[in-house]
C-alpha cells in the first residue's frame, strides 16, 4: 500500500495532474481498492470509510484514470535481454523452446451499453468487452488492449491490435525470427504465433507432444487472468464505457504493480493453485477462427499470407526437434 501511494503521488506530481497533494491521498485509494477487490456498491464503501457516495465516485474517478494513465510504466514489451530470460524459464519447464509470452482473450462484463448494445453480446449472450493479454510466465502482463466489443472474436481482437502489426514487420525488434509468442486454437500460426495442432484424430506421436508441451506454456495466461479476476473481483457494471475501459486497465496495471513489486508467485510445477472456476471462464480453445475479414491493403495480405506461411513451417521444424 505504502509503495502504490508513493508511486502515485509522485506520478500525479510529475505529470501536473495536481500541482501539490494538500489532502490526503491514502483514504481516498483506499476506498478505491475497496471497489475494485470486491463486489461492495460505493454507498457500502462510503458508510464504511464515514464519506457521501459522491466523494467517493469522484475518488474512484480520478484514482482509476491515473492508473489508467501509469500503464506504459508497468505494462511493457520485453526487451531482448528479458526475452532471452523468459525463453529460457519456459524451455526448462516444457522444452518447448522460443516462447516469450502466451496470448489470449478474456470477456469482461459490463451493462448493456446505450449504443449499439448489440454488439456488445458476447457468445454467452452477456454484455461485454473482449480484452486481449499477453503474459510471460511469471504471470507479468506484458501487452494488453482493452474495448474491442464483446462478439469480436479472439483472433481477430489481436489482427485488429498495434501488437498484431509490429509482429508482422518486426521492425521494431519485437521478436527475432526463433522467437514466438504461444495461443490456442482460435489463432492461425504464424511464424510470431505457434498455435496447437487442430485435433481432427489423425495426430501423430510427435504432434501430439507438441500440442501438450505448447499447452503447459499457454496455461500461464490462464493462471495470468485467474490471478487478475481472483484479486481484483470487482466486474464493472456500468454503460459508461469510458467508465468500464478505464477501471479494467487499472485493474491490470495494479496486477502488474503487485508482481513487480515483489508478490510471490505461483510455481511452474504447482500450476493447480487457482480455482478451476476462474480458468473455465477463459477455455476458447475449442473455438473455430473466424473468417478473415476483407483487407484492401495488397502488402498486408501478402505479409500476412508469408508470416503463415513460415508459422507452419517453422511448427514442423519444432515439432520434428522435440
Amino acid at each position: 500500500m505504502q509503495a502504490l501511494l508513493r508511486e502515485m503521488a509522485f506520478f500525479l506530481l510529475d505529470t501536473g495532474k495536481v500541482q501539490r497533494i494538500r489532502n490526503r491521498l491514502d483514504i481516498p485509494l483506499l476506498m478505491v481498492l475497496w471497489i475494485m477487490a470486491t463486489p461492495d456498491s460505493f454507498r457500502s464503501v462510503a458508510l464504511r470509510f464515514g464519506v457521501r457516495p459522491g466523494s467517493v465516485h469522484d475518488n474512484y474517478s480520478f484514482i482509476i484514470e491515473a492508473l489508467r494513465d501509469m500503464s506504459p510504466r508497468y505494462i511493457q514489451w520485453p526487451d531482448r535481454e528479458e526475452r532471452a530470460l523468459i525463453k529460457e524459464r519456459f524451455q526448462r519447464y516444457s522444452g518447448f523452446p522460443g516462447i516469450v509470452g502466451a496470448l489470449d482473450g478474456t470477456y469482461q462484463n459490463v451493462t448493456a451499453p446505450r449504443v449499439h448494445p448489440q454488439s456488445y453480446i458476447n457468445r454467452h449472450h452477456q454484455y461485454s468487452l473482449n480484452t486481449m493479454v499477453v503474459a510471460d510466465d511469471n504471470l507479468l502482463i506484458r501487452y494488453l488492449k482493452v474495448g474491442e466489443v464483446g462478439s469480436m472474436h479472439d483472433s481477430r481482437v489481436f489482427r485488429r491490435s498495434p501488437l498484431y502489426m509490429e509482429l508482422l514487420r518486426n521492425e521494431n525488434d519485437y521478436l527475432s525470427d526463433d522467437e514466438h509468442i504461444v495461443g490456442d486454437s482460435a489463432y492461425a500460426v504464424t511464424n510470431f504465433l505457434m498455435t496447437p495442432y487442430r485435433n481432427l484424430g489423425r495426430l501423430t506421436e510427435q504432434q501430439t507432444q507438441f500440442n501438450r508441451q505448447l499447452s503447459r506454456c499457454r496455461v500461464r495466461i490462464e493462471h495470468t487472468f485467474g490471478k487478475a479476476f481472483g484479486q481484483w473481483r470487482r466486474m464493472l457494471e456500468s454503460s459508461n464505457i469510458d467508465l468500464a475501459l478505464d477501471h479494467f486497465t487499472a485493474s491490470y496495471v495494479l496486477h502488474n504493480f503487485m508482481i513487480l513489486t515483489g508478490e510471490e508467485i505461483i510455481n511452474l510445477d504447482q500450476p493447480d493453485q487457482f480455482p478451476q472456476r476462474l480458468l473455465e471462464q477463459n477455455d476458447d480453445a475449442d473455438e473455430e477462427e473466424d473468417v478473415e475479414e476483407p483487407v484492401q491493403n495488397a502488402e498486408f495480405i501478402r505479409l500476412v499470407n508469408r508470416a503463415k506461411r513460415l508459422g507452419v513451417e517453422k511448427r514442423r521444424i519444432i515439432t520434428e526437434n522435440m
